[in-house]
């Protein structure tokens, strides 16, 4: 499941940029290459909102990791003390 959420970031990452469209002149050939970059940014918006959809679910799975390792080293922890009590009654 994670190489498939990980390709899906990698395919679609790459279609992210931060080109404006300015219009840099009135004459037809400039307002049409300033509509076709309109277009385009509506059409790349579906893809960006996947992408955006696929980063938050990255996101809660590496929560939901940090949480189960955080409690590992809490189990460790209270492991570790109970070792050093009796560590501690054998040696009193």
């Amino acid at each position: 499941m994670k190489i498939i959420i990980l390709s899906f970031f990698i395919l679609f990452s790459h279609q992210i940029s931060a080109h404006d469209c300015v219009l840099k002149g009135t004459s037809a050939e400039e307002i049409t290459i300033y509509n076709t970059c309109k277009a385009d940014q509506k059409n790349q918006a579906p893809s960006k909102n996947l992408n955006n959809s696929l980063l938050k679910l990255k996101i809660n799975e590496l929560k939901n990791e940090n949480k189960n390792l955080k409690n590992q080293l809490l189990d460790l922890k209270i492991r570790l003390n109970s070792l050093l009590q009796r560590v501690d009654s054998y040696l009193n």
